[in-house]
């Protein structure tokens, strides 16, 4: 998932709060703060140079994504956005294609 695709869904949900990273629990978000139109989430893949993670397929949402969780609200906005304008996906899955760990603050390639 990218912070570039968290705030496009935020522009698109009445109360942009609602696009809170915690309802999609993300294992890795890209701090990708460029405008692209809709989701960015079709790159082929991330890494740096000894770290490598290829992205397999658009992550399907359902309808969990809306439900509230912890103090964030039922925001079936957020579901509704995603299938209308990132045809029901939102975020990618992928695989590890390098061992080394992923850590925190390690500089990503899309390519």
């Amino acid at each position: 998932m990218t912070i570039a695709s968290l705030k496009a869904l935020a522009g698109l949900v009445p109360l942009g709060s609602q696009a809170d990273v915690r309802r999609f629990r993300p294992n890795i978000v890209i701090g990708m703060d460029e405008a692209e139109p809709g989701f960015p989430r079709s790159a082929g893949g991330c890494g740096s140079a000894t770290r490598w993670v290829a992205v397999t397929e658009p992550c399907e949402r359902c309808s969990f994504t809306a439900l509230a969780q912890g103090e964030l609200p039922f925001a079936n906005e957020v579901l509704h956005a995603i299938a209308r304008h990132g045809g029901g996906g939102f975020g990618a899955l992928a695989s590890v294609v390098e061992a080394p760990p992923i850590q925190h603050g390690d500089a990503v390639s899309l390519i």
